[in-house]
């Protein structure tokens, strides 16, 4: 299934969109001398969906393949399909992001059964009743439509295809859209990287993943908190994670109760965690606004910047910097979040 929106007022926008922040999880942020794991919260185990954009929309896409047995659907922004770098730099800025050369999508399928055979990632079986959520600006300068093609394409072959959702903006840039009037002109390049399209773009997404969704409603300051996120880092054996990350629980979500919320990961791009932007992109995407509205409790784990390893723009790994593992489970940055979810959604603690 495809739309296209006429007539947006679209932009270019600087490469990966952002972090999102949120809020915290029953508790106050950890203490600057100790470390915290999250803390449980009543999670509906079946509800776990990600997004991302740019490197983050290439991230979202390996946590969904690699543990599709958890992973219930995909938003993916300005990416393409899973392991499309297959390990290469060179891959990723040039066919990955350009499209200037053929994205063998054939190819990795068969690569992405193989590796569902070895125990590598999860059965691809998982995947097919699965819902995936594709957007692409037509005017995006670094992402061509090919790549946007490629990953459509990938996901048919697992998906059921009427399950596959492609948003197109004609006009749009590499940003992320957003209904608020008071964002910048969609066409501006300047941070937080968040447009006035005229499209709630966290929301749609939101909505082909969970279904119908409830009328957004205000998002509460006292939802959105830090978390400690250097023990999964450490126990994952990642050098890339970030000290802090961001997580927001909706109201509904902390006062206990039989009542399940979802959970829904999102990954930023390169050039916008919080050491970029702040809290500002999550707190004008529209994200918690659904959130706070339909019990979605918004997980925004958190890269850094660094130089060991290479990585000077802060992206979520997606073509190998932290070793040959980084599209599967046993890859450090995959291992890390799958344990934030774990922790979250109380698995260590069997409730």
């Amino acid at each position: 299934m495809r739309r296209r929106w006429p007539g947006a007022d679209v932009a270019k926008v600087a490469f990966g969109i952002a972090v999102l922040a949120a809020a915290a999880c029953g508790r106050e942020a950890a203490p600057a001398g100790g470390e915290a794991r999250l803390t449980p919260l009543p999670i509906d185990p079946q509800s776990v969906t990600v997004s991302g954009v740019s490197a983050g929309g290439y991230m979202a896409v390996q946590f969904h393949v690699a543990h599709s047995a958890l992973v219930q659907g995909a938003g993916i922004l300005a990416a393409g399909p899973y392991r499309c770098a297959e390990g290469s730099m060179r891959l990723a800025l040039g066919r990955c992001m350009k499209g200037d050369e053929e994205i063998p999508t054939a190819r990795l399928l068969e690569e992405t059964s193989q590796l569902a055979l070895d125990g590598a990632i999860d059965p691809i079986a998982g995947l097919a009743d699965d819902r995936v959520w594709i957007f692409r600006g037509a005017a995006d300068p670094f992402v061509g439509k090919p790549v946007a093609d490629a990953l459509e394409a990938y996901y048919e072959a697992l998906v059921q295809p009427e399950q596959v959702e492609r948003v197109e903006l004609p006009q749009a840039g590499h940003i992320f859209p957003t209904a608020d009037p008071a964002a910048a002109p969609c066409a501006s390049v300047e941070s937080p990287f968040v447009g006035a399209c005229g499209f709630d773009g966290a929301r749609e997404l939101l909505a082909h993943l969970y279904g119908e969704l409830a009328a957004g409603t205000a998002a509460r300051p006292e939802g959105l908190a830090e978390f400690d996120q250097r023990p999964y880092a450490r126990d994952a054996g990642s050098r890339g994670l970030a000290g802090r990350g961001w997580l927001y629980v909706p109201r509904d979500c902390r006062a206990g109760g039989d009542s399940r919320c979802r959970l829904h990961v999102v990954f930023h791009g390169c050039k916008q965690g919080a050491s970029y932007v702040g809290d500002a992109f999550v707190r004008r995407s529209g994200y918690l606004e659904a959130a706070e509205a339909n019990r979605i409790v918004l997980l925004f784990p958190q890269i850094e910047p660094g130089f060991q390893p290479l990585n000077p723009n802060g992206c979520w790994d997606w073509w190998g910097y932290e070793g040959e593992d980084y599209a599967v489970q046993a890859g450090p940055q995959l291992r890390a979040v799958r344990a934030m979810v774990a922790d979250l959604a109380g698995e260590r603690t069997g409730r």
